[in-house]
């Protein structure tokens, strides 16, 4: 059993949405859902849980919900403002469906004071004097509804999902490592969907797992020898071998993974009888002493996936690797709490290695984003936009890459990103190029205004073609997904006009005219501050004197002109940062005056 398709109409912010979950050559592919805050994300995944508990009650008595009842709120106040009704459908592969109706009055007056009459069989089945359905067809399919819950793992991830940190002591005295208990019962299943805290479940768990292997999997081997001419058998140990030790690499693998380790040589250990600890050790010298005591971010990236390990080792479904897991994983906002690296290398990674688990996520995160498509390939997930769930193509990737230089093959590139984009929340201000930003922080020293840079981060647009760039994609659903505020400064040159979309803001640099220099940053020094430079560097300074011609009578004159030698840029850069006062900077507080405003926006 996989999800196949949902569609939802007029719920929430949601006029109308359809996805198809699609596999390939028999594989699901990831779905990943983008959207601004308030674009129907979290309801759509709020549907899909729902449907997936109600095939659980259907098979279980130890449902998160009581049969009967539902894990989503069932009210009219989520009809779409300003209509009549909702109505979603989710349908699963092995045709298993479930459906909603909501409806603002009953059914007999909704037909009679609205006209209106629906197509879907469904809507029939509204009784008369009711204001909304709920059915589904689990029961119809009740094996293969059964086999699917006994054989493959379901989770739910909900974004409100928790660990106390390993610090607070009075937790680390409540919970410590125990071993798993379970009911014996008939239609027990003993596995939750949702997971909303699972640490000291994984910790009991893998605390079972490394115990059991030891205890029960230790392949022993009795060779015969021969010693002072008596025939003996030695006993050898060959390792492990089983159920238990394939769960153990595995489990290895996605500790090696969070934790960014060659895996190679990478052992786990138990403390004493005293403190059931799990350490992890490489090459025999110990890097962690407490598993479950690493940063948040760590420690929610190694439980969701030791929970999907988890819940399949209680399920009856075979294992030799994780490629054998299969099932639904559902994860609300799949970024929370992860550092840049997590986000764009290891928890990729990690999705990967489990390629025949469902994943359906949402996440605010370009970065999560970019890993995904550097580790699955463009075709290898589903990238959806909410609230309409259109598909987002490939040029997204390549424009943000491009605009903020962030993911090109050298690692050092990579690492600008992180520090650029995520290092803080503090407003960017991107400049033309270098020396814009050198002057602009000479200009603020100068002028008294020095404080107000340690507000904002000052980046290299790399010209006015790439800051267009930006600012394309800052309006597009990538870029919607930052919520730092950004400003762009363009040249006076650059032919760009003023713009305002909280929380980006374009400016262009006043045009000073009759100037010796018209084009660049440069236009913004005073004329007789640009003649002293090229009275003191004529290198810096291009000059072409004024021209007569006389054709036929006619006479065109040209006059003189100056441009900035592209070559001494950065020299003349230097000197007048060296050099200049206050005065001659004076027409920067305009600037400094646009980066304030945004600020304070």
């Amino acid at each position: 059993m996989s999800l196949k398709r949902i569609e939802i109409e007029q719920a929430g912010p949601i006029e109308h949405v359809e996805i198809l979950f699609e596999e390939r050559e028999g594989k699901p592919i990831p779905t990943v859902i983008v959207g601004p805050n308030g674009s129907g994300k979290s309801i759509l995944l709020s549907y899909i849980v729902n449907s997936l508990i109600v095939g659980k009650q259907e098979i279980y008595t130890d449902s998160e919900v009581e049969k009967g009842k539902v894990y989503k709120y069932r009210s009219p106040k989520y009809i779409r403002s300003g209509t009549d009704y909702s109505y979603a459908c989710i349908e699963f592969n092995s045709g298993e469906k479930v459906e909603e109706w909501q409806l603002s009055t009953e059914r007999g007056k909704f037909e009679e004071n609205l006209k209106y009459t629906s197509i879907r069989k469904s809507w029939n089945e509204i009784p008369k004097t009711e204001t909304s359905l709920f059915k589904s067809d689990f029961n119809a399919t009740r094996e293969s509804t059964k086999e699917f819950f006994q054989e493959s793992c379901c989770l739910y991830f909900p974004v409100n999902r928790f660990e106390e940190p390993g610090w607070l002591n009075i937790t680390n005295l409540n919970n410590r490592a125990t071993y798993t208990e379970h009911k014996r019962i008939a239609g027990y299943s003993n596995r939750d969907i949702v997971c909303d805290s699972t640490l000291k479940a994984n910790i009991s768990w893998l605390l079972d797992l490394i115990l059991d292997r030891q205890a029960f999997e230790q392949n022993i081997v009795q060779i015969p020898v021969t010693i002072s001419g008596h025939e003996v058998e030695l006993k050898t140990f060959q390792g492990f071998q089983g159920r238990c030790n394939d769960l153990f690499q595995a489990v290895t693998k996605v500790i090696t993974s969070v934790l960014n380790l060659d895996s190679s040589n990478v052992s786990l250990g138990i403390g004493s009888r005293g403190d059931r600890q799990i350490s992890v050790s490489k090459d025999r010298k110990l890097l962690v002493s407490n598993l479950f005591q690493l940063s948040t971010g760590e420690t929610q990236l190694l439980n969701l996936f030791l929970s999907i390990i988890r819940d399949y080792d209680f399920s009856k479904g075979s294992f030799n690797n994780l490629s054998d897991i299969r099932g639904i994983v559902v994860i609300d906002e799949v970024d929370a709490h992860l550092h840049a690296i997590h986000q764009l290398e290891i928890l990729p990674k990690l999705i990967k290695s489990f390629p025949n688990v469902q994943f359906v996520f949402t996440t605010h995160s370009p970065l999560f984003l970019i890993g995904m498509r550097n580790e699955l390939g463009e075709d290898g997930f589903n990238l959806l936009e909410m609230p309409n769930g259109s598909t987002l193509q490939a040029d997204y990737f390549s424009e943000f890459e491009e605009a903020y230089k962030a993911f090109r093959a050298s690692n050092r590139h990579r690492d600008e990103i992180r520090k650029e984009v995520l290092a803080s929340q503090m407003p960017l201000v991107f400049l033309e190029g270098d020396t814009d930003i050198d002057y602009v922080r000479c200009a603020a020293s100068l002028l008294g205004r020095k404080d107000l840079l340690d507000k904002v981060r000052l980046c290299d647009g790399n010209g006015f073609g790439n800051l267009n760039k930006i600012w394309k994609n800052l309006d597009s659903p990538l870029g919607s997904t930052l919520s730092v505020k950004v400003l762009l400064v363009y040249d006076c040159d650059a032919g760009a006009s003023d713009q305002d979309r909280p929380p980006h803001y374009k400016r262009a640099l006043k045009h000073y005219l009759e100037h010796p220099l018209s084009k660049g940053i440069e236009n913004l020094f005073p004329t007789n501050t640009i003649l002293q430079v090229e009275e003191r560097n004529s290198q810096f300074i291009d000059y072409k004197p004024a021209t007569s011609v006389r054709t036929r009578g006619n006479t065109t004159v040209t006059p003189e002109c100056r441009s900035l030698n592209e070559n001494e840029k950065r020299n003349m850069c230097d000197w007048l940062c060296e050099n200049g006062t206050a005065e001659d900077f004076a027409n920067f507080n305009e600037l400094l005056d646009a980066i304030e405003q945004v600020i304070e926006d």
